[in-house]
């Protein structure tokens, strides 16, 4: 007998095996195996299904996708009156941007199962349901009554198709029919697909607008007299004359600084030089509109080209960088010349990889907090180059022994690696008594123009598609490098062959929002979360108690950091 949601018997079957996992994690072998992975997941994930309420953030209504939306399910939705069903859209996170609901009944059924606008609809929220499907899987799809794990959708039905952009093809939110359980579910399909297609048409319109603003601010540029391009992370025009000065991957480059404006709302640089020593100013391309970039290209100057040549050490150990921040550690790291180091950075940012490019084949000592390690120390400052990795491991007095004698007259070119926020009583030891050059390795996320080259680079020298490119950079990365090798890694396996689109990367990165940018003041309770992690040595009960607040108030903050 099938698990269907459309009979009796498939709903009762259901029940049993949802029970049944609950109770005791076992599902039965003939379960769908979509369902058991999705149920898995949520297990994974510690989801509690029986939470009675669903989070809710903020979310802006001012978006293609809502303004194509908004007079077709508005429409649909009076077409709808009597069926007992409300429309909802969700956005490429799987967040609501638009409810609609012409009858009470239904307008209370949905503020019993909690959605609303803001509403994260996302599996790692909910679980799996009619929206965070079809974003994961790309293609229409029903989810009803127990196939939900989620305790409050346990008498609903969400029946999702995806809603497509029209120029990148890439999706970029989901209509969705909710209603009661026993309501026609073939009817269901039809309704979302209809809607679908009209708001998908609505887009086209809303795209050759905008592609024609576009157009409008390449002509007045004048592409005649100058080399330019006009770019917005999914269309590029270039003159012939940028054309011969640009190679694929600057355009690439440059296009994802117009993705970064579109995120930040305002450009990250006025001024880039590139690879090749060719030097562009970037300004906005339309008044109000942050994502679409003016490039004006200088031809390449030997200046600039001399300047380049310098600063190629990193590029010779093979780290890639074209973004301001890294480049701003090259000029950082070539005016330290010779002089000690101390390089600072969050975990997984490559504070090794940066020292070895400079050391060449240095020493390499993992800092221990004993006497043993010192005399260690003490023997390899004999050797030309040495590297002390995580220094924050030591004690504030063996600290201060090991600057002492860094002080020393010695022949070895000396740098040490620091984590940030683990110990600053370390770096202020090592400030004073040592006195290195203090450089920070920027963080990944500062660093959005380099992803798609370092993704490739960690994944074998893949190709990436527009849309692969774009979900990279809008991705917040907590984990650093890391964390993007591993992706790489499993986007790789995933795909099978030399080229990676969206679909092939992990789908918290498709459908869950980026960690938000943050304040100066949640950037010092991130260190401090951090800080007490480490005291705790990752008990996070005990963190919880360092730092005066609740456990339930840590978990949520170490998701809103990205320290999960």
């Amino acid at each position: 007998m099938a698990y269907e949601i459309e009979t009796r018997d498939g709903v009762a079957r259901l029940r049993q095996a949802r029970e049944l996992f609950l109770t005791d994690r076992k599902l039965p072998e003939d379960l769908p195996a979509w369902l058991s992975e999705a149920w898995r997941r949520s297990c994974f994930a510690e989801l509690d299904v029986t939470r009675d309420h669903v989070p809710a953030v903020p979310v802006s209504l001012e978006t293609p996708l809502v303004r194509a939306a908004t007079p077709v399910l508005a429409k649909l939705a009076g077409d709808l009156a009597g069926l007992g069903a409300a429309l909802v859209l969700g956005d490429r996170h799987a967040r609501v941007v638009g409810c609609w609901a012409d009858e009470e009944a239904v307008g209370a059924h949905l503020a019993r199962i909690g959605t609303r606008l803001g509403t994260d609809l996302s599996e790692r929220s909910t679980g799996t349901n009619g929206i965070s499907h079809v974003l994961d899987t790309g293609g229409p799809f029903v989810v009803g009554g127990p196939e939900h794990l989620f305790e409050l959708y346990q008498n609903t039905v969400c029946a999702g198709a995806p809603v497509t952009d029209p120029v990148t093809r890439k999706v970029i939110g989901a209509v969705a029919v909710v209603c009661e359980l026993d309501a026609p579910l073939r009817v269901l399909h039809a309704i979302t697909t209809t809607a679908t297609g009209a708001i998908e048409r609505e887009l086209v319109h809303a795209a050759s607008a905008h592609e024609h603003r576009l157009l409008e601010a390449y002509l007045r540029a004048g592409p005649g007299r100058y080399p330019i391009a006009v770019l917005d992370g999914r269309t590029r025009l270039v003159s012939d004359a940028a054309a011969a000065l640009l190679r694929p991957r600057d355009i690439d480059t440059l296009e994802s600084y117009a993705i970064e404006a579109a995120r930040d709302g305002t450009l990250p640089t006025t001024e880039l030089i590139l690879d090749d020593g060719v030097k562009v100013h970037l300004h906005p391309a339309i008044p109000g509109d942050s994502g679409a970039v003016l490039v004006v290209v200088d031809p390449p100057q030997p200046r600039a080209e001399r300047r380049r040549a310098r600063l190629s050490l990193f590029a010779d150990a093979g780290l890639s960088g074209s973004s301001p921040a890294w480049r701003s550690l090259e000029r950082s790291v070539a005016r330290a010349s010779t002089r000690p180091m101390l390089l600072l950075g969050e975990p997984g940012v490559g504070k090794a990889d940066v020292a070895r490019a400079v050391l060449g084949d240095p020493v390499v000592l993992d800092a221990a907090d004993d006497d043993s390690w010192l005399a260690e120390v003490r023997e390899t400052l004999a050797r030309p180059a040495v590297l002390l990795c995580h220094v924050e491991r030591l004690r504030r007095s063996l600290a201060a022994r090991l600057a002492a004698l860094l002080a020393e007259e010695h022949s070895a070119r000396v740098i040490a690696t620091l984590t940030t926020g683990s110990h600053s009583a370390c770096a202020e030891v090592l400030r004073t008594g040592w006195s290195p050059v203090e450089i920070l390795v920027p963080s990944l996320r500062e660093r959005t123009a380099d992803i798609p080259e370092l993704a490739r680079r960690f994944g074998g020298g893949v190709h990436l598609t527009q849309d692969a490119r774009v979900t990279l950079q809008r991705h917040d990365w907590p984990g650093n490098l890391a964390e993007l090798k591993a992706v790489m890694a499993s986007a790789g396996a995933e795909a099978g062959g030399p080229t990676v689109s969206a679909r092939h990367l992990p789908g918290r990165l498709r459908s869950t929002p980026a960690h938000p940018r943050l304040t100066e003041l949640e950037k010092v309770e991130r260190s401090a979360i951090s800080d007490a992690l480490l005291t705790a040595n990752g008990n996070r009960v005990q963190a919880a108690t360092l730092l005066g607040i609740g456990r339930a108030t840590l978990y949520r903050k170490l998701r809103r950091y990205g320290l999960e």
